[in-house]
């Protein structure tokens, strides 16, 4: 791991929290970049190979870990199970770190989004700050849960290590927070994003109450990078898998 995450173990974490913020393993359908959103779909092959990997490097890092938080739909609450049978730990499932509700869209390729809902797909790009998708939320409305369950969390833990396991748009969000990023500048320069089972670490400092990333997107564990982009990515003229 970065030496600067290995400096913060050294030195006593204190009224410090260190989080490790993980994003869940693979689907069929993020192969596919097929709209999830809330829809509860399993872990791919190699998205269980993803989890156990991740599970293994977590093991040797140089923290002990207090808890582990997870959204409930199931492909972050299996990735999150695999890592707790590791670390002896039980995860605590919260519908706060859910992804984002994607509503009329779960389910579907982008092309198809582009077939039922004209121009939609390119206004979401465009105005992600602001742009509800048909009959789910909005990405300004996931940060503030997102955010919000974060900061109970680690509230919870001062002086500890934890570990949190959401979702691609949630994490990314949730990063844009932390670091006061604008959300359009953030999705369009991608500096947020997460692959599968990538970790991203964040301390925050109870007497300042500052948050400082000490490590981004890291795969370090993985045989091949995670995918990164996804529906986040996807474009009216892609063409259905």
């Amino acid at each position: 791991m970065a030496s600067k995450v290995d400096d913060e173990v050294d030195t006593g974490v204190g009224q410090k929290t260190l989080v490790y913020l993980v994003r869940h393993g693979e689907t069929d359908w993020n192969v596919e970049r097929r709209f999830q959103g809330q829809l509860d779909v399993e872990l791919s092959k190699n998205g269980l190979l993803q989890a156990d990997a991740l599970a293994q490097w977590l093991a040797v890092q140089p923290v002990t870990f207090s808890a582990i938080y997870s959204s409930d739909l199931k492909r972050a609450a299996l990735t999150a199970r695999i890592i707790g049978e590791r670390l002896d730990l039980v995860p605590r499932l919260d519908p706060a770190l859910r992804e984002i509700n994607v509503g009329e869209w779960q389910g579907l390729v982008a092309s198809e989004i582009e077939d039922r809902f004209p121009g939609e797909l390119e206004e979401w790009h465009e105005k992600i700050d602001t742009f509800t998708l048909p009959g789910g939320e909005s990405i300004p409305l996931v940060q503030k849960r997102v955010f919000a369950a974060y900061q109970q969390m680690v509230e919870r833990h001062p002086g500890e290590a934890i570990i949190i396991v959401s979702h691609g748009a949630a994490l990314t969000a949730l990063m844009a927070a932390l670091h006061d990023w604008d959300l359009v500048d953030t999705w369009h320069t991608k500096r947020a994003r997460m692959g599968n089972t990538h970790v991203s670490v964040a301390v925050f400092d109870h007497e300042h109450s500052k948050h400082e990333i000490l490590l981004m997107d890291s795969g370090e564990h993985l045989e091949a990078p995670g995918d990164h982009g996804g529906t986040l990515d996807a474009r009216p003229n892609e063409a259905a898998p």
